[in-house]
């Protein structure tokens, strides 16, 4: 059956699913998929509202506690909260550092790839021509970012709550040295930034955990298990030559932002720490995960 020279060509059909044509917005769609999902997720609001509501809660007993003629010790920052509240956020970071940041990083990490296989969507996924390591690239970005909104919502909680209880004053350094509020902000974002870095080696070691079970509880709960192992075996005099090769020794290194001038030897040093590690679990999840059969 002949086709009249004058007909109009007719447009290739519309491939199906990842097969599609290249769309605009190619790159941040993956990305912009899994902030979704985190955002559909009950927890997400629960860590997020937690992370708003310490700041009030440290600013109030500090408060009051200064009204009954106590306060002192406590993390770092802590008894310079009383005087100036743009310690607020720092103080915040300092008792959430240890243990409480780590376990929000090890929660959205260890969903990933538990939680997709959990869900039974995981291989509905892989049945897509995509890239298993761009796939788990992209999960780790999207918890990255989901810590980083949560970082913000700390720090601007923080400096709220301190204005409210204390004001915001210039800022005494930890050398003795006063710097000016906006200086004090700068350093402050700096601290946060380093907070980050040293919650990806929590989030690689999560994914990891969470390529190898196929439950999101499992993941997090090796993940937490292998950090507080670690800071237990470091604890003890006899292991002091492992401090240097793992990353939770470096974890309190950000008061050096804080020195005049800045000490940025064990900084960067934390830094090269934390991207080893963080790069070194990533690969091995990336491993791991390519050769892994997906049964859910």
């Amino acid at each position: 059956m002949s086709t009249p020279e004058n007909a109009a060509p007719i447009a290739p059909a519309a491939a199906h699913g990842s097969t599609a044509p290249r769309m605009r917005g190619r790159a941040w769609g993956p990305l912009r998929r899994e902030w979704i999902k985190l955002l559909f997720q009950r927890r997400t609001y629960l860590i997020w509202g937690g992370a708003a509501t310490i700041p009030f809660l440290i600013s109030l007993a500090i408060h009051f506690s200064h009204d009954q003629g106590g306060g002192g010790g406590g993390p770092a920052f802590l008894d310079k909260v009383l005087g100036n509240g743009m310690f607020v956020p720092l103080a915040s970071l300092a008792v959430l550092i240890p243990f409480m940041l780590p376990l929000a990083a090890a929660m959205v990490g260890g969903y990933m790839i538990a939680g997709e296989a959990e869900l039974g969507t995981l291989r509905i996924i892989l049945l897509r021509p995509v890239r298993r390591g761009a796939m788990l690239l992209t999960k780790w970005a999207a918890a990255m970012l989901y810590l980083a909104f949560g970082a913000v919502i700390l720090c601007a909680s923080g400096m709220l709550f301190g204005w409210a209880f204390f004001g915001l004053h210039p800022m005494v350094t930890l050398s003795g040295s006063t710097v000016s509020i906006a200086h004090g902000l700068w350093l402050t974002l700096l601290v946060y930034l380093f907070g980050l870095a040293a919650m990806s080696t929590m989030v690689s070691l999560a994914l990891l955990c969470s390529v190898v079970t196929d439950s999101s509880l499992t993941a997090l709960i090796v993940t937490v298990v292998i950090y507080i192992a670690i800071n237990i075996i470091i604890a003890f005099s006899y292991f002091a030559w492992l401090r240097p090769w793992v990353f939770p020794y470096y974890y309190t290194e950000f008061l050096n932002f804080f020195r005049d001038p800045i000490y940025w030897r064990p900084i960067v040093k934390a830094i090269e720490n934390f991207a080893a590690w963080s790069v070194g679990l990533t690969l091995a999840a990336y491993i791991l995960f390519r050769r892994k059969d997906v049964l859910s």
